[in-house]
């Protein structure tokens, strides 16, 4: 944020631990990891955005609040997901791939694809999962300060996981990946599907870029899995000027700060793409995906991108079936 405004991290802590003062940057921050990254004195700054938001009201969220409702009445109904009996010990959850498709159209992206290209890959791999139909995993809820609502899915989906007797988990989102091996406590293996691609055995001829999320990204330390799963299935990589612990964030943060200041990040991050000359950017998180595809998308957008903005999955898998 500090690359379109005027944030301060020193000043957050300051005015609220001297004055008691609660300032804009802490719903402004993208909570995008760099800052604790780079502090010379080691300042959690994800914690202390994370507990100053708890409990208060973010001053702005995206499209028009629609998910945060979404995920409140999901935490508060009685949930319906069937376990699967096929006794499987590894569990696939799509995340909230329905409600983005439901909700995102301008868009121009399906997001079922990633669930669809998931399985595919997972089978190639002779990993045949139980789906989980559990409920959203919580992560925007708990980043805006909505604890409750975090708590509430996060015990649904907790006895949801011990009851279906897995005791590996994978997820192809990386938000769902952070959340389930941080801010849940399970007890078993937590896979993004990453971690898990480079034995595909495929041929692809294709130069690609990658952008490292965030939350798979700076808070989990999770930099070489998806570039090995692109190069050891023959992908050459064309790396941007900024990348691994160095990427630029795509500027939304659960479901926050979607505005003119945010859209520049994107577009520069766009603009990296666009030099590398590579012809598909990937990316591992939907909100990644779908933002970037908002630019590219815009009606009166500025610029044109000459690329193709996809999940990894999906790459993947229409390259396997491209190889059928």
């Amino acid at each position: 944020m500090r690359r379109v405004s005027k944030t301060s991290p020193r000043s957050s802590i300051y005015n609220s631990n001297v004055y008691g003062l609660e300032t804009k940057d802490i719903w402004t921050c993208l909570t995008c990891g760099l800052c604790p990254q780079e502090c010379p004195q080691q300042v959690d700054f994800l914690s202390f955005i994370r507990d100053e938001r708890a409990g208060k009201q973010p001053l702005d969220i995206a499209h028009l609040g629609v998910f945060t409702e979404f995920a409140e009445l999901s935490s508060k109904l009685n949930g319906s997901g069937k376990i699967d009996k096929s006794g499987s010990k590894y569990g696939y959850f799509p995340g909230c791939v329905d409600s983005l498709g439901l909700f995102l159209h301008d868009v121009k992206t399906d997001f079922g694809e990633i669930t669809t290209s998931s399985l595919k890959l997972l089978d190639k791999l002779r990993i045949k999962p139980q789906v989980l139909q559990m409920k959203c995993c919580g992560h925007d809820a708990l980043w805006q300060g909505k604890k409750d609502t975090f708590d509430r899915l996060k015990d649904y989906n907790t006895r949801y996981i011990r009851e279906s007797g897995i005791d590996t988990l994978v997820t192809s989102c990386a938000e769902c990946y952070h959340t389930f091996s941080k801010d849940y406590n399970l007890g078993i293996k937590v896979v993004h599907i990453s971690e898990l691609l480079d034995k595909l055995g495929l041929n692809i001829n294709a130069e690609v870029t990658y952008h490292d999320p965030c939350r798979l990204g700076r808070h989990m330390g999770v930099y070489d899995a998806p570039r090995k799963a692109l190069t050891a299935n023959g992908a050459v990589l064309e790396e941007m000027e900024h990348s691994k612990d160095r990427a630029l964030c795509c500027g939304v943060s659960s479901f926050m700060n979607c505005n003119e200041q945010t859209k520049a990040l994107r577009i520069t991050r766009m603009d990296e793409a666009s030099a590398t000359g590579a012809k598909t950017l990937i990316t591992t998180c939907p909100k990644c995906l779908a933002h970037f595809n908002c630019l590219k998308n815009e009606k009166d957008a500025i610029k044109n991108y000459n690329f193709d903005i996809v999940d990894l999955t999906v790459f993947l898998a229409r390259q396997l079936e491209a190889g059928k």
